[in-house]
C-alpha cells in the first residue's frame, strides 16, 4: 500500500509538473487577447494550438532542472495540424519566430532579442483575425516589453546559466519575482479596455494568474 500511495503521489507531482509549464496565467491572458480582436472560434483554437505547441517545444528544447521532458511529438503534432488546416503565411512566420526563440539558451544573440520574437509571436497569432495596424503594434510593444520584463525575473538565473539576455548584458544579475507579474495583469487590463470585454472576464482572468503562476518550476 505504501508503495502504491509514493507512486501515485509521484505521477501526481508530475501532472502537477507538465501542467505548470503550460503557463495558463499566460493562457488566459491570450484569451483576452483573443477576445479584444474579435477572433473566431476556429481561429482561436488554432492558434491555440500553435501556442501549446511553442511552449512544449520550449522546455523540450531547454530541458531545464526541475522540469519533467516532454517528447518531440507533444509539439510536433499541434504543429502539424495547424499547418495542414490553416494555410496562411502567418503561420510559418510563427513557427520560425517559435524556433529561434527556442535557441536563446544555446545562442547568445538570440536571447539579446528575444522579447522581439517573443512580441512577433502574439502579434503572429492575431494577425488572422480581423485586427487594425495599430492593434497589431500595440499587442507587438507590450508583448515584447512584457517578455523583458520575464528577463528581468529571471535575471539571476540567466547569469548563471550563461544566458546573455538584456538585463544581463545590461549588469542586472538579480531577482525580482513580481515584475512580471505585474507586466501580466498589465496587458489583461490593456486587453479589457481596448476590446470593451466584461469587467468579470478580466476578474476571472486575473484569478486563475494568481491561482497558476507559481505552478511553473522555477
Amino acid at each position: 500500500m505504501e508503495d502504491q500511495d509514493v507512486r501515485r503521489a509521484r505521477t501526481d507531482r508530475a501532472v502537477l509538473n507538465y501542467f505548470g509549464q503550460l503557463r495558463m496565467y499566460s493562457y488566459v491572458d491570450l484569451l483576452l487577447l483573443f477576445g479584444a480582436v474579435r477572433s473566431g472560434i476556429i481561429h482561436a483554437v488554432l492558434a491555440s494550438l500553435l501556442w501549446f505547441g511553442f511552449l512544449i517545444h520550449l522546455e523540450w528544447r531547454h530541458r531545464d532542472r526541475g522540469r519533467a521532458l516532454w517528447p518531440w511529438y507533444m509539439w510536433a503534432v499541434p504543429w502539424l495540424l495547424v499547418v495542414l488546416l490553416w494555410h496562411d503565411l502567418t503561420v510559418l512566420i510563427f513557427l520560425a519566430c517559435a524556433c529561434f526563440y527556442s535557441l536563446k539558451k544555446r545562442f547568445r544573440p538570440i536571447a539579446a532579442v528575444s522579447p522581439v520574437l517573443n512580441g512577433a509571436l502574439k502579434a503572429m497569432l492575431i494577425l488572422g483575425a480581423s485586427v487594425t495596424a495599430g492593434m497589431l503594434a500595440l499587442v507587438f510593444v507590450l508583448t515584447a516589453i512584457r517578455n523583458l520584463l520575464g528577463d528581468v525575473r529571471d535575471a539571476a538565473k540567466d547569469a548563471r546559466e550563461g544566458v546573455r539576455s538584456i538585463p544581463v548584458l545590461l549588469g542586472y544579475v538579480g531577482s525580482n519575482r513580481y515584475v512580471y507579474p505585474a507586466g501580466l495583469i498589465t496587458t489583461s487590463v490593456v486587453w479589457t479596455l481596448v476590446g470593451e470585454i466584461p469587467i468579470y472576464w478580466l476578474a476571472a482572468a486575473i484569478v486563475v494568474q494568481a491561482a497558476t503562476y507559481r505552478l511553473t518550476p522555477r
